[in-house]
């Protein structure tokens, strides 16, 4: 018996079968000639002893639970290739058809005189396939909600995955979530739940830098207001940190708005500004803040729920994240994220471990460099959260065209989902293409369902799953089990790869002493060869990478982002600029390589329609998905170099002090700092000529180099490495 599995792996499984069949301990004991109490131990994985393992599953197969038998069968199974997966993985199936197929190209490739052509497409094929299986063994994925802030994704995720205080203990429906809610604004930071060993909140620290950062951007911006100049004097608009931060930061030092009654009317007092009004200058104002937030004591990083205590452990949670979110813990700092840890978490949703993440609301900038790491993470579904009657949305519809541009080709494959959230009334005002109104708030999703997906399907975006979800009336297993459904399409797009490159190494490998086969795959190498050797070069460059930057500093929604910004050297959370510049460069990269990958299509498609090459048909089919896959870390590495070129000459640039000293010189800050700033971008030309050498040598070595391995005996086999 193979044990790979962990002793505890196992354990629970054999307690998940006993309780499927609904079997006592003691029944199990009997049927399997142990005291009671050694089969109580075995399902707390204390002992695991093959001998008994396998008498205990032999009598809960005796017992009649048919998974007894197909478990047995799996601890048996040697997994030689595959990560070993858990007995109760969804595509358990597909792994195992992996595992034979990648131990038949292991006996293959140990024969020393196997033709070139075959050998070369099985050793890539085996590259492919252990990509496949290690995602699809692993069954942790994370869904994360992106939405413009105030839009109601925090209320909306907390009700979809039971994140609620007990009825009991709150009267309004709508103030039982966990997540602190609010007009938006609200949430300080990214917030990750998942499963934990018990209730608990930890928490991410913020940098030092940035904390310090994000205290000189609000002292600065309450000296101004203290002096009675709080605004650019011709745009009339003013600076400072967001809301969440500053009362995050008022709470920290005690400097908090009170409330006072004066002649019977209620005003608040300022202490915050009463400090700025005090001191004499800038310096010392944010200095004596700093020493307020007494941030050499504020170390803590874990907060546990004690079970002697009174409260339910959620109104606990609910209280202790509040207090974690607005700065009123005095041994808790800001954060950079917050893990909600929830025992259990995830177990009623499948076989998933699940972690649910809240994404910092989009306030200006959409393209934010946290939110493209969850759209490009491949283990991440993304839910877009938008108002019902705004459905996509703006910030939506924004990060899927930067998806579309920079790195995505298909929509349909699960990644994503647009989440509408309806108000009362909102779904039933909608009307029919001849003006009449929906009878039923389901016919109004239907019909707003149509609107959107054609909208996006008129840009190419077509496939995007349109869920709906009014966290009053809706039911929130049904659309939660749409949101798996997204989960489920993800990994199922995984496995038909799979499958397909398992029949196309079976092929080979049965096939391998046809000549006809061996001449076939000759053939199309040859001809991929001359392909190859004809169309070498990578397009000419269509845009400068900084296009996309200036472009974004024009359209920043407010002049306190684009403030913080200047102040940073352009790197800030909000808006960064050597993060737009290596989209720009992926987005240069992808107009640049696009028509090359037509023609190769095109090429790949004439191969396949030629008879004499029919056995040679999943080969070709390999090549093509091979080439996909090699676009794709093609932009990425374009993306990356565009980044690490410009990181330090720009950031390091004095161009920032110019940028920042325009604050206040009256109407057309933006305008003013996007001319700094082309300025310094054709200033530094060689910056483009660097990136451009680097892009054609990526574009070698990702691109043309394995292709070329397929296709030539004497390519270099280390060209990848």
């Amino acid at each position: 018996m193979n044990l790979a599995q962990s002793s505890q792996q196992i354990a629970s499984t054999i307690a998940r079968l006993r309780g499927e069949l609904g079997a006592t301990q003691g029944a199990v004991a009997h049927e399997a000639g142990l005291d009671q109490s050694r089969v109580s131990r075995i399902e707390k994985g204390e002992v695991a002893t093959p001998s008994e393992i396998e008498r205990v599953v032999d009598a809960l197969a005796a017992m009649g639970s048919a998974r007894a038998k197909e478990f047995k069968k799996f601890i048996e199974r040697e997994w030689d290739h595959v990560e070993p997966p858990s007995f109760w993985n969804p595509q358990l199936g597909y792994l195992d058809t992996a595992e034979d197929t990648l131990s038949r190209v292991e006996v293959f490739l140990a024969e020393e005189d196997r033709p070139w052509p075959l050998r070369r497409q099985l050793e890539r094929r085996r590259d492919d396939l252990l990509k496949a299986t290690t995602f699809l063994s692993r069954t942790n994925h994370n869904v994360a909600f992106i939405g413009d802030i105030g839009v109601g994704k925090s209320t909306a995720l907390s009700f979809l995955f039971d994140l609620l205080v007990p009825t009991s203990s709150l009267t309004k429906p709508i103030d039982r979530v966990v997540l602190e809610t609010g007009a938006g604004g609200t949430t300080i930071c990214e917030v990750h739940v998942k499963r934990g060993p018990e209730f608990g909140i930890s928490l991410l620290p913020m940098g030092d830098g940035e904390l310090r950062q994000l205290v000189a951007d609000l002292c600065s911006a309450k000296w101004v207001t203290a002096r009675g100049e709080p605004r650019d004097a011709a745009s009339g608009e003013s600076v400072g940190v967001s809301r969440e931060v500053e009362r995050a930061i008022r709470n920290m030092t005690g400097l908090v708005r009170r409330r006072e009654t004066v002649d019977g009317k209620i005003i608040y007092h300022d202490s915050l500004l009463d400090l700025a009004r005090s001191t004499t200058s800038e310096d010392e104002f944010r200095t004596r803040v700093l020493d307020m937030m007494q941030l050499p004591e504020r170390t803590q990083r874990e907060v546990w729920y004690d079970s002697a205590g009174r409260k339910n452990p959620m109104e606990w949670l609910t209280e202790t994240f509040k207090m974690v979110n607005n700065g009123r813990l005095k041994d808790v700092t800001l954060p950079s994220s917050i893990d909600l840890l929830v025992p259990d978490f995830g177990r009623s949703f499948g076989e998933f471990e699940i972690t649910v993440i809240d994404t910092k609301g989009i306030d200006d900038v959409a393209v934010r460099e946290d939110l493209d790491v969850r759209l490009k993470d491949p283990r991440t579904i993304v839910v877009f959260c938008s108002r019902f009657n705004d459905a996509p949305g703006t910030s939506s519809r924004a990060l899927l065209q930067h998806m579309k541009q920079t790195f995505s080709d298909r929509f349909d494959t699960g990644k994503v989902s647009i989440l509408a959230l309806p108000r009362a009334g909102e779904a039933l005002a909608m009307k029919d293409d001849v003006g009449e109104r929906v009878l039923t708030d389901a016919e109004g999703y239907l019909f707003k369902g149509m609107q959107v997906s054609g909208e996006l399907a008129a840009d190419g975006m077509g496939g995007i799953p349109m869920l709906f979800y009014n966290v009053e009336v809706d039911d929130a297993a049904e659309v939660r089990a749409r949101v798996f459904e997204q989960l489920d399409r993800l990994r199922k797009t995984v496995s038909e790869n799979l499958l397909d490159l398992c029949a196309a190494v079976e092929e080979l490998i049965e096939n391998h002493e046809t000549q006809a086969l061996s001449a076939a795959v000759e053939e199309v190498a040859n001809r991929l060869s001359t392909f190859l050797k004809a169309n070498r070069k990578l397009g000419a460059r269509e845009r400068l990478a900084h296009v996309d930057a200036i472009a974004t500093v024009h359209g920043v929604r407010y002049a306190s982002t684009l403030w913080a910004a200047t102040r940073r050297n352009g790197e800030y959370s909000g808006f960064n600029i050597v993060h737009h510049v290596g989209i720009g460069a992926a987005r240069d990269a992808r107009m640049r390589c696009d028509g090359w990958f037509k023609s190769l299509d095109a090429f790949l498609n004439s191969l396949k329609a030629d008879p004499g090459l029919a056995l040679a048909g999943k080969t070709i089919d390999q090549i093509g998905k091979s080439a996909a896959a090699s676009k794709t870390s093609f932009i990425e590495g374009v993306q990356r170099a565009g980044m690490e070129v410009y990181r330090e000459p720009l950031t390091q640039s004095p161009v920032w002090l110019a940028c920042a000293s325009e604050w206040g010189q009256g109407a057309g800050f933006k305008k003013r700092v996007a001319g700094h700033l082309e300025r310094w971008f054709e200033g530094n030309a060689p910056l483009k000529d660097k990136l451009e050498v680097i892009a054609n040598g990526f574009w070698e070595q990702m691109v043309i180099s394995p292709l070329l391995r397929l296709a030539d005996e004497s390519a270099p086999e280390n060209a990848l490495r």
